[in-house]
């Protein structure tokens, strides 16, 4: 990041990735409606890039061509650059990166384009040296002068294409049974029965595919799928990937194995993770996956939590500085031989046989990216001494490593809070604290969380998105709803705060009225903001889930807790509209899929009353029972999944279909034995 130079347009913007920009000699501007209609008033061509705080390549190009006094003159010139954080704006993110990947057939960041004054694209590219982005800027302004027609006819051509892609046209609006078991076949094939996770490089954790696979093993067995699911949970938690150190996954693994991680570390992967590891403790009791848990609550809660709002930071670097000086990607990761055998002493042996500090190990240049490959049983017996012995050694050695790291230059951290975000760890922590130890600090964290989101929330149901500073606000797109309305259904089975069920109906109200499109799904941003080439419509699962499959399952949840079944039609009406993708690309619709194993199979409503009934509540909700929501109330509530269920002086269950109830029982073991 440059410090030199006049300050252009983006010190006035609060994201640290624009921030990092400010100082460039570029006349960057921010993203909004003045700028745009400065570029038609003066006819000059939009440059956008696109990328955000932790990308290594989006420094990598900063340093070579943002910083350049000639890549900058050239842009100042004949351009008008606009600086985007895809993080802060994704509506705009996803119009040009579908752009991008129609124009070369791949996409990634930085993400940069070039487009007509009225934003229309046609030429674009992810990071490129100086030399070849200097050429492709000259070609591009002669173009633009000199054969203004063959460009207009390419950007009218490709925001044609742009338009077609957010188009969902069914095959059939009549709902047919999704076929799971073709689904799951697709699945076999391309998870790794090694390494797990899906085959070849670069490897995505995935986490919204793992767990629809083991909301299906719930509901049927199927030997392939467990071993596959438990190969990549434990892979994931063995890998270089998970920082073995301190805990805390990184973004993706650049290798087939999990080794070798780029670097960052993301928020919504950690907070996605916490509920997947949590979950799959709770239906195989493997301890590894609690110790994943408790790991990833430890990194979270000391790193990722805003200690004066309780909303939740983006990411840490991949990069950071070496003993040079220098910017260099995991350089607070990695350890050399040197560094770990003074660091550990006598311990050296035995960790190195754990983390493989060995030719399988070996990342470059001498340095190793901590990677497991066996248990600590197998290691006990190698070294001839007991498990527990094993492990008071390896639980040395981690807090000699984490001291070693403070004498390493750490990662930047990207302060920014958003929604979406803040949402997903919300609901990480809920699953957490359901599912593994009932940790204080882990709810009190929650609880923060979902107070932050509540008190976001104006009287009209209205959320904003970014909350680092009150001076650069922007409304909230689908995600950020869809994600707020999912942990606030969650955070009520913390501890049934019947206010953020009247908070997310009151979110739920503004999208039915600001996102509606002619169809059952929702559009990815509102009515209110900026109009842009097109309103898209998300619904493919990517790194995280999809803002459609993730609202229409809130409806079917708020619908079983009694606030009307046309909830549950509206969303069986959403999932219809993507029935055929989830046979054609399951890897892409596995929220579908698990919302599909909702609709299409039992689901029981489990009402709690009486003065026992959260204690009982507690007690059944730590099993993994996913095709099952409760309702809790110790006294008589206005909710209508209560009225005439309450009777005063006696605790009682109701276990309800479709709004029909069992007669009561009054006693938990009774329950227990009929589950």
């Amino acid at each position: 990041m440059s410090t030199k130079g006049k300050p252009n347009e983006l010190i006035h913007e609060s994201s640290p990735y624009l921030l990092q920009h400010a100082h460039n000699p570029v006349n960057w501007k921010p993203f909004n409606d003045q700028v745009l209609q400065s570029a038609q008033s003066n006819r000059k061509l939009l440059f956008i890039s696109i990328g955000y705080s932790a990308c290594h390549w989006c420094h990598v190009m900063e340093a070579e061509c943002f910083e350049d006094i000639e890549i900058a003159d050239q842009l100042n010139a004949h351009f008008i650059s606009i600086k985007v954080d895809r993080e802060e704006r994704p509506d705009v993110d996803h119009i040009y990166m579908d752009a991008l990947q129609l124009m070369t057939g791949s996409g990634g960041w930085p993400l940069n384009v070039i487009c007509l004054p009225d934003g229309r694209p046609f030429w674009g590219a992810t990071y490129l040296p100086k030399d070849r982005f200097l050429a492709a800027l000259l070609q591009l302004k002669r173009l633009y002068e000199e054969d203004l027609e063959r460009v207009l006819e390419y950007a009218a051509s490709l925001s044609r294409g742009l338009k077609q892609m957010a188009q969902i046209i069914p095959e059939s609006d009549k709902p047919l049974p999704i076929n799971h078991r073709h689904a799951q076949d697709q699945f076999k094939e391309a998870l790794d029965p090694v390494y797990g996770g899906f085959k070849g490089a670069p490897k995505f954790m995935m986490p919204n595919t793992l767990s629809y696979l083991l909301h299906a093993l719930y509901l049927e067995s199927d030997a392939e799928i467990e071993m596959l699911v438990h190969t990549s949970l434990r892979r994931m938690a063995y890998g270089g990937i998970n920082d073995q150190v301190e805990g805390g996954f990184s973004r993706y693994s650049v290798d087939d194995r999990w080794h070798v991680p780029h670097f960052e570390k993301m928020a919504y992967d950690n907070a996605q993770l916490l509920s997947l590891y949590a979950k799959a403790y709770a239906h195989f009791k493997t301890p590894l996956y609690k110790e994943v848990v408790s790991k990833t609550i430890e990194f979270v809660l000391s790193n990722f939590i805003d200690p004066i709002t309780g909303g939740c930071f983006t990411a840490f670097d991949a990069d950071s500085l070496n003993t040079e000086g220098k910017l260099e990607e995991g350089a607070y990761y990695t350890f050399t031989v040197a560094e770990l055998k003074n660091s550990l002493g006598e311990d050296f042996e035995l960790v190195a046989a754990v983390f493989n500090v060995n030719e399988f190990g070996h990342w470059e240049h001498g340095r190793y990216v901590l990677i497991r490959t066996t248990d600590n049983a197998k290691i006990a017996k190698q070294f001839s001494i007991s498990e527990t012995e094993v492990e008071q050694i390896l639980e040395r050695a981690m807090l000699r490593l984490k001291d070693l790291r403070t004498s390493k230059s750490a990662p930047l951290k990207d302060y920014k809070i958003l929604s979406s975000i803040s949402a997903m760890m919300a609901t990480g922590l809920c699953h957490a604290y359901r599912y593994t130890e009932k940790q204080p600090e882990v709810k009190q964290a929650a609880t923060n969380l979902l107070e932050f989101i509540v008190s976001r929330c104006d009287a009209e149901g209205k959320i904003y998105r970014n909350h680092t500073s009150s001076a650069s606000q922007t409304d909230g797109v689908l995600e950020d709803y869809a994600y707020c309305i999912e942990a606030l259904i969650e955070g009520y089975s913390l501890e049934w705060n019947e206010v953020y069920l009247s908070t997310a109906m009151r979110m739920l109200g503004y999208v039915q009225k600001h996102f509606a499109s002619d169809r059952a799904l929702f559009y990815y941003t509102s009515d209110q903001c900026l109009s842009l080439i097109r309103r898209s419509v998300d619904t493919e699962d990517n790194v995280i889930s999809s803002a459609n499959a993730t609202l229409a399952t809130c409806l079917f949840k708020l619908s079983s807790l009694g606030f009307g079944t046309h909830f549950k039609d509206h969303s069986f009406e959403m999932l219809k509209q993507v029935q055929d993708l989830t046979q054609t690309y399951p890897k892409h619709h596995s929220c579908w899929l698990q919302l599909s194993l909702l609709h299409h199979h039992s689901f029981k409503e489990v009402v709690f009353t009486g003065q026992k009934a959260p204690e009982w509540a507690l007690e059944i909700n730590s099993l993994y029972r996913p095709n099952q929501i409760s309702a809790v109330s110790i006294a008589s509530s206005n909710l209508p999944i209560f009225h005439g269920r309450y009777v005063m002086g006696q605790t009682a269950i109701f276990v309800c279909r479709d709004g029909a109830c069992s007669l009561p029982l009054h006693d938990l073991n009774q329950y227990l034995k009929k589950a």
